[in-house]
């Protein structure tokens, strides 16, 4: 009897030992989502995020990177996709992971890093919101981060203005040896206007200014037609040489001006040069009739 009872004693001993020899327990990771195999024979899961650091880049449009650290649960699972979605002014990010199913491992934390760039750019001024796997930080963008267009410098522009006017010379029925006031004798005795913009001097309503680019012989860029007062215009020019000149044989002056010549400028045209935003105020005709004073 008794040797039975340690028989009994030594098998239960026996048993316990034997119990006691441990056996590998499946991966069950509590980060990972879900548990169940995907098709592919993998588990698919999130991975531990323990901090972010969010960097703001000195740049401009400015660039935002998000470094993220945490810890695996084996030497067996690794980081598949990061995944960012933008909802406002929050970034969601979403670091997943994948480990096959059924490998062995060593139940041993590993370590991770991964650097995140945000797509930032084109959004206004603000404070955005990071989120990666729960772990949540901000940011600001003190102005909109689009590029800074410089404003592009216009060109001052500048004007061409002057007066037709009837240039005034009475010519004496007599010989005179000194001419009358407003005439100049030419050298074969002939008394004509002295070409000068002179006081009560009127103005020709009516006569066509034509303006060209470059020197003269010039035209094709504008055209001006004398006001009441005699006065043209041409505004907006830029910098540059330009052709200012009246064609006494045109269609419309033909009427108004003929019979007479011009005393100034010579032949009816003159070369001006404008810099940039200059008003020149004396580009004036003069029209000496030939059968009035």
């Amino acid at each position: 009897m008794k040797s039975k009872i340690l028989f009994a004693v030594a098998f239960v001993a026996l048993v316990a030992a034997f119990g006691c020899v441990a056996t590998p327990t499946a991966y069950a990771p509590t980060t990972q989502i879900p548990t169940v195999p995907s098709d592919d024979g993998v588990v698919e899961g999130v991975a531990s995020v323990e901090d972010i650091d969010i960097l703001i880049l000195e740049s401009f449009p400015v660039q935002v990177n998000v470094v993220a650290w945490g810890n695996l649960p084996d030497g067996c699972t690794t980081i598949d996709e990061v995944i960012q979605e933008r909802d406002g002014n929050t970034f969601r990010v979403t670091i997943t992971t994948v480990r096959p199913v059924g490998m062995v491992c060593t139940e041993a934390l590993e370590p991770f890093e991964r650097v995140i760039a945000l797509d930032v750019y084109g959004l206004p001024a603000g404070v955005y919101t990071v989120d990666v796997n729960g772990v949540t930080g901000t940011f600001e963008l003190a102005v909109d981060n689009v590029p800074q267009v410089e404003p592009t410098e216009v060109p001052a522009q500048g004007s061409i203005v002057g007066k037709v006017w009837h240039d005034l010379c009475k010519v004496p029925y007599e010989t005179v040896d000194v001419p009358p006031e407003g005439c100049v004798k030419l050298p074969d005795g002939s008394l004509v206007a002295n070409g000068l913009l002179e006081a009560g001097e009127p103005g020709i309503e009516g006569v066509v200014v034509m303006l060209g680019s470059g020197a003269c012989p010039s035209t094709g860029l504008a055209t001006a037609t004398a006001d009441a007062d005699g006065l043209y215009t041409f505004s907006g020019l830029d910098a540059g040489t330009y052709c200012v000149s009246s064609d006494a044989l045109d269609a419309t002056n033909e009427k108004i001006l003929i019979p007479g010549g011009w005393t100034n400028p010579a032949g009816g045209s003159v070369t001006v040069t404008l810099g940039a935003g200059e008003e020149r105020l004396d580009v004036n005709f003069g029209w000496d009739y030939q059968f009035l004073p």
